[in-house]
Order: C-alpha cells, then sequence, then structure tokens
C-alpha cells in the first residue's frame, strides 16, 4: 500500500466527493491499468510511457482505493507547473 500525500489525505477526509486530478505511476505499462481504472469511476485522462504512469481524474474518496493496489508505486496530484 503506497501512502496519500498530506495534502490529498485532507481532501479524502474533508471533502471526499471533491473532485481531484492525479498522477499515478505504476510498475508496469501504464495502459494495462486503464480498463480498471475506468471500471473504479476514474476518468483517464492521459497515459505517460517515459515515466511510467496515468492522469486520472475523479472523487477523492476513490484514491483510497488505489492507495491499496499492487500495481501502484505513487499517487500525487496533478497540479499546474510553471516555469520562471
Amino acid at each position: 500500500m503506497v501512502s496519500l500525500p498530506p495534502e490529498l489525505a485532507a481532501k479524502v477526509e474533508h471533502a471526499p466527493n471533491a473532485p481531484v486530478d492525479l498522477i499515478v505511476r505504476v510498475k508496469d505499462d501504464p495502459s494495462a491499468h486503464v480498463h480498471e481504472l475506468e471500471s473504479l469511476g476514474w476518468i483517464v485522462r492521459r497515459t505517460f510511457s517515459l515515466t511510467p504512469s496515468v492522469a486520472i481524474k475523479g472523487p477523492a474518496s476513490a484514491s483510497l482505493a488505489l492507495a491499496n493496489k499492487n500495481w501502484v508505486l505513487a499517487i500525487e496530484e496533478d497540479k499546474p507547473v510553471h516555469t520562471m
């Protein structure tokens, strides 16, 4: 089981139905998990092969189920990236 980042854990506790955008790093080919993620209610926005990961959107509370998957290496919120 992977641990949720503190900010995401707080959202799960205080606003479980709030929509969240996540990046989920996986152990293998990310496209192999698209169907399972969709069946769990996630919207798969994109898969990445260079760093095996999936960008998804769904309710904060659903991230708890992801943390228990043996193919998940890390979960983090997908936030905007700013350059200087």
